[in-house]
């Protein structure tokens, strides 16, 4: 009767240590580089303010476009390794 308990502990031994294996080969892909671009605005001395204004409203929007993507990118990866521990 220990006999088959020994079994059954053995077989989830196993299982667990097969578990852990395989969560350590998990790697997280690359950063993407655009993800890691810092904006300017590209303001020049001398320009009237109404263009600065401008150049720096469009910094603004291409700025904030990369962390949606940035952002959207992170939480496909999450989804991904959150899933993959489903199967």
């Amino acid at each position: 009767m220990l006999t088959a308990c020994a079994t059954v502990d053995d077989r989830l031994q196993s299982a667990a240590i097969q578990t852990a294996k395989v969560e350590a080969e998990k790697t997280l892909p690359d950063y993407p580089a655009d993800c890691r671009r810092k904006a300017r605005s590209g303001i020049r001395a001398g320009e009237p303010l109404d263009v600065a204004l401008i150049r720096t409203d469009q910094a603004l929007g291409r700025a904030n476009a990369r962390v949606q993507r940035c952002a959207s990118w992170y939480d496909e990866i999450k989804y991904g390794f959150a899933r993959s521990g489903d199967e």
